[in-house]
């Protein structure tokens, strides 16, 4: 089981859940009076269909909620560069975790984008395969061995945050090295 680090950000989730909670229950109503009152089989499946992809997008909302932004396992961290799906790091690669700061990529607010704390995750020079990688823009960016993800999808960040990672880190870099070394002997 992963330990979570940096979770997400659940007011943001929780407030994508508004619209399509709500087409998904006057959705469930409207195909129920449809089928109940006999309504014309075109009307019905159309209402079928905004229903059900509403509810897609509920369940992956909440699919979400579950998902962490930066969590540990077994030797690896997992950091959330797609909402639902982790890429995998080996901790060896990674040196320490800072605060930045950037664009949020949410829309404009009097002409200039809006900014937020983000995360910065700094990987090893050593480890040139893991350079730069595939991430969603909106969660972040990964490239010269340096992962960003945007404060706007994690919980609020602090610098006692940050030093809390850090010490995490280097409790897990520590506790693996002695167990190398353990083994080595």
């Amino acid at each position: 089981m992963a330990e979570v680090w940096l979770d997400t950000n659940r007011r943001a989730l929780g407030m994508g859940l508004v619209l399509p909670g709500s087409i998904a229950a006057l959705g469930l109503a409207a195909v129920a009076y449809s089928f109940w009152s006999r309504q014309h089989w075109g009307l019905q499946l159309v209402l079928v269909v905004v229903t059900a992809v509403a509810l897609w997008m509920v369940g992956e909302l909440l699919y979400a909620l579950r998902c962490p932004r930066v969590a540990y396992d077994d030797g690896e961290l997992l950091v959330y560069l797609e909402p639902t799906r982790p890429t995998r790091l080996p901790v060896e690669i990674v040196e320490c975790f800072f605060l930045g700061m950037g664009d949020s990529e949410l829309p404009a607010l009097d002409g200039a984008p809006p900014k937020t704390r983000n995360v910065v995750i700094r990987l090893a020079e050593r480890a040139q395969e893991w350079r730069a990688g595939p991430v969603r823009p909106q969660f972040g960016q990964w490239s010269d061995g340096y992962i960003t993800l945007r404060g706007t999808w994690c919980q609020p960040l602090t610098p006692q945050l940050l030093k809390d990672l850090n010490h995490k880190l280097a409790t897990v870099q520590r506790q693996r090295r002695r167990v190398h070394e353990e083994e080595v002997a």
